[in-house]
């Protein structure tokens, strides 16, 4: 069968399997809930395809996935659609990238590419989203990939259970509309950093240490910031405060904010400004720094 005519026959077991359904504003929409939509994509005139596949069908027909509907009045068709078709690497995958690994997932980006050459361990346990009892000793990328496809099967997970280098970070990130920054040492930190830069595309850099947290969006076309992540000594704040869980859960619920205002071209990222929140004593502070004029 030919590719259109295997796209007309999916829509059609699209239209067939979707359900009005009244919104939480009241407003009714046409949907189709999980298991319909693995049943238009096995039907025989559309072929066995990917749920992510499928998704994006309905979305060009107006036809929200249901698990996406509460998603409706901040998120259009459109700007959904635009994320399922988005692919997001996460470099790290434990506290900050847990739950920035969940919530891309949960709101719909279609594929995430996950970078952690780590397993977990106990100590893990008090803030990584991802690590529980069942986890210990496994690699923390292949367990987002197992917590993904049990959350959203439609978002694809590539785990790579591998650390960052010079060899293979572009290769690693290729591909990729936004990377995020949820690693925990200077040196890694700069690498992804220059890898963006060399790739066109955003960084979206967040660190923790404490009840404290900072947050930034670098862009490509953004003066070269690499003075942020000198490696220095290799000392960071988080190894001498620790990390509670307050921390990463908010830090990485902003970054996942600073993916989505990147890849749909919305609101007013965090570029050119870092914002530094103390959670102990209710301080969010956004602040700029003087530009640093260097050759790229």
């Amino acid at each position: 069968m030919n590719p259109s005519g295997s796209r007309f026959g999916l829509a059609d077991a699209i239209r067939k399997r979707a359900v009005p359904v009244t919104d939480a504003t009241g407003s009714v929409v046409q949907a189709i809930a999980i298991a319909d939509a693995k049943s238009a994509a096995s039907e025989e005139n559309a072929g066995d395809i990917p749920i992510g596949d499928v998704y994006c069908r309905a979305l060009e027909e107006e036809i929200w996935p249901l698990c996406y509907i509460r998603n409706r009045g901040s998120i259009s068709s459109r700007e959904q659609l635009r994320l399922a078709q988005s692919r997001v690497a996460i470099v790290g995958a434990g506290g900050l990238g847990g739950y920035v690994i969940e919530l891309l997932a949960r709101v719909g980006t279609g594929f995430l590419v996950v970078i952690d050459c780590d397993g977990f361990d106990e100590s893990n346990l008090n803030r990584q989203l991802l690590s529980d009892l069942r986890t210990l000793g496994r690699n923390k990328a292949d367990m987002a990939k197992q917590r993904i496809e049990a959350v959203n099967p439609a978002v694809s997970i590539a785990a790579h259970a591998v650390r960052m280098t010079d060899e293979n970070a572009t290769a690693l990130l290729e591909g990729c509309h936004a990377a995020v920054d949820c690693l925990d040492n200077l040196e890694s930190r700069s690498l992804l950093y220059n890898t963006c830069r060399l790739l066109h595309i955003p960084m979206i850099h967040g660190t923790i240490s404490g009840f404290e947290g900072r947050l930034m969006t670098l862009f490509p076309e953004d003066p070269l910031r690499e003075d942020l992540f000198d490696a220095g000594d290799g000392t960071t704040a988080e190894s001498v405060l620790g990390t509670p869980p307050v921390a990463p859960a908010m830090i990485g619920s902003l970054q996942a904010m600073e993916v989505i205002k990147a890849l749909l071209g919305r609101g007013r990222p965090f570029q050119g400004k870092m914002l530094w929140a103390d959670l102990e004593n209710g301080l969010l502070e956004p602040f700029s720094f003087s530009p640093v004029s260097r050759d790229v």
